[in-house]
Formats: structure tokens, sequence, C-alpha cells
């Protein structure tokens, strides 16, 4: 809507409708913005096609002189049988909504991209564990330590999630925690998932390295979470 068609739009409303002519009407009637009108509005007071009163509750109204005002047009929009001028509300709702298509768009894009950058970091890790899984052996007395994990490396892994503890822990309890960790990553909204993230993946890195620090000591993969009925089929694992 431009000024011309603005200036005819209230022109019409005046003369055909008894609704006031407040700016809350107008801007519903016209579909423009608070500041557009506002300025719209001044400039047709300076050029004399409106005039601004105030009624005994304070609220400004506009009144067209030279106009004769409709005496049985209807006082309200409801009455008057029809929504805000065509066109300007009904391109709003399309932007509106195609706003929203593209927010939701843009979520789902960065949910994906979330999703390809775990199974990236994932496949990373998977690779890193598979290089670093030398199979365990008892260190004996003047030995060398040519077979020991790296307790930084155990944490820094594990700070991506269960799947880091393939590098020195239980392989069961990596496997179960991994996939748990993946079924959260997919069900829990948002909200949910950063204040887990935050608590969890230190934990996590705790884990790895109490992981490394235990093959370290007993030159074996041992459990954490599940018993000792896990060691003997994380030794298998490593034979």
């Amino acid at each position: 809507m431009n000024r011309e068609e603005f200036e005819s739009s209230v022109l019409d409303l005046w003369v055909t409708t008894r609704i006031p002519l407040t700016r809350a009407h107008l801007q519903y009637h016209t579909g423009l913005s608070r500041q557009r009108l506002n300025r719209w509005l001044d400039e047709l007071i300076g050029d004399g096609v409106l005039e601004c009163e105030v009624d005994d509750s304070g609220e400004m109204l506009w009144v067209i002189p030279g106009a004769q005002r409709s005496t049985s047009g209807p006082r309200t929009f409801a009455e008057l049988g029809r929504g805000p001028a065509p066109g300007n509300h009904a391109r709003a709702g399309a932007n509106q909504a195609g706003l929203m298509r593209e927010k939701d768009r843009r979520r789902s894009g960065a949910r994906d991209d979330a999703d390809e950058a775990i199974a990236s970091i994932s496949r990373a890790a998977l690779t890193l564990a598979g290089k670093s899984g030398v199979p365990a052996k008892k260190k004996k007395k003047g030995g060398d330590d040519d077979h020991e994990k790296s307790l930084a490396v155990s944490a820094g892994l594990s700070l991506l999630g269960p799947i880091g503890w393939l590098y020195a822990g239980s392989v069961r309890e990596a496997a179960i925690g991994t996939v748990a960790a993946v079924l959260l990553w997919k069900i829990l909204p948002g909200i949910l998932l950063g204040p887990l993230l935050y608590l969890g993946l230190p934990i996590s890195a705790l884990a790895g390295l109490v992981y490394a620090w235990q093959y370290n000591r007993k030159g074996e993969r041992t459990t954490l979470f599940l018993g000792k009925g896990d060691k003997g089929k994380d030794k298998d694992k490593d034979d």
C-alpha cells in the first residue's frame, strides 16, 4: 500500500462506516506498520487532509474535515463483515508462514548437520580406537610401557561421548552407552538436551580417564558399570 492508497482507504472508512479512526483501527484496517502509519498520518495532517482530536478518555481520533461522516454505517469491523484491507494482512500472513517454514527448515538442517557431525566423530573415534587397540598384556617388572593407554587421549575421546570409551574401556559398556546417547539425542528436545550434554560429557570424560588408569594398572580392559561379569568378555575382545 502506497501513500495515495492509504489516503483513499482512510477516506473510505470515514464515509462508509462509523468506526472511530483510532490508531489501532487504522493500523488494523490498512495493515501498515505502526511507524509508517504514524508518518503518513502526520503527513496527511500537515496537508490538511486529516485533523486530530482527543476524546474524553484521552484517545486520539482522526477526522476528515469537509467529508460527511456516515450516520448509519457499521460501528465495528465485525458489523462491517470484513477484515483488514485486502492483500495487506494476507501478505503479512503469507510472509509469516514463510518465515516459520524457513525457521523449521533451518532447525531441521541444523539437526541434520549435527547428526552428520556426530556420525563423523563416531567414525573417527572408532578408527582411532581400532588403531590403538593393541592387545593388552600384563606388564612385567623391567618391561616397557608400549601398551599403556594415554590418560589424556582417553579422557579427550570420552569427552565426545561413550564412543570414546572404546579406546581403553569396556567394549560392551561403550556400545551400550553409545546406543543410549544416540537414542537420547534423537528423542530429547533441545531444551533438555543442552543441560544433559553439559553434565554428561564431563562425566563421560572422567569415566574415560578411569578406564585408561585401570587399563594401565591391570594390563587389560575393565568394567565400571556392568560388574565383573563383563571383564572376561572385554578381555576376549583384546585377545
